[in-house]
């Protein structure tokens, strides 16, 4: 063995890591996985969510309404159509009004935040909410801290606990002992007060 060889630093098993092509392929994961994890981000996902939502339901509407009138059109001078046309038509109506039903309701229920951070947790907890267009899920409390205060810093975590709390006193959010938080059903639209009422 030479000298030079013995003097020759060896290198760091941490910073080798990152040169190496796994190193940076992790490093890169963990940048996009904070990047993903940043309240603006979430905010622009949840908005092109919900313009996409808004969009398939209009394409599905136009088509349904388009599928009706040529069906209309076919039967206009033979009478009314068989009645297993009939019912699927209604069925496809029911289910077309139902789920246009789940975007307004989902839209009330986001209306309903008064900050970003309201807005934030609102959208977390409407995308496991089925009657507002999500999908059956469970939100838990801490589930919520870790996605929209991903640093852990005491301010961002304190700003969501502000915003639960804040919905949950104003009966818009129910948090369970066991910390799911949940969306409570929204008023009826007879229940609420006049426009004269409430000024």
């Amino acid at each position: 063995m030479k000298l030079r060889d013995l003097l020759r630093p060896s290198p760091d098993p941490a910073s080798a890591g990152d040169t190496e092509p796994g190193g940076l392929r992790a490093a890169a994961r963990r940048a996009a996985g904070a990047a993903w994890r940043d309240p603006r981000v979430q905010d622009a996902r949840a908005g092109l969510r919900e313009r996409a939502q808004e969009w398939r339901s209009e394409v599905q509407s136009r088509a349904d309404a388009r599928l009706e009138q040529v069906i209309e059109r076919r039967y206009g001078g033979q009478g009314t159509p068989p009645e297993a046309v009939s019912a699927l038509l209604a069925q496809r109506r029911q289910a077309r009004e139902a789920h246009a039903a789940r975007l307004r309701a989902r839209q009330a229920l986001l209306a309903l935040a008064e900050t970003p951070e309201q807005r934030r947790v609102l959208t977390q907890v409407a995308q496991a909410t089925p009657w507002a267009g999500g999908e059956a899920g469970e939100v838990r409390y801490t589930a919520l801290l870790d996605q929209l205060a991903p640093s852990g810093s005491p301010e961002a975590e304190m700003g969501v606990h502000r915003a639960l709390w804040t919905l949950a006193e104003r009966r818009v959010l129910a948090v369970s002992p066991h910390g799911v938080v949940t969306a409570c059903p929204l008023p009826s639209p007879l229940a609420l007060p006049a426009p004269s009422e409430r000024a």
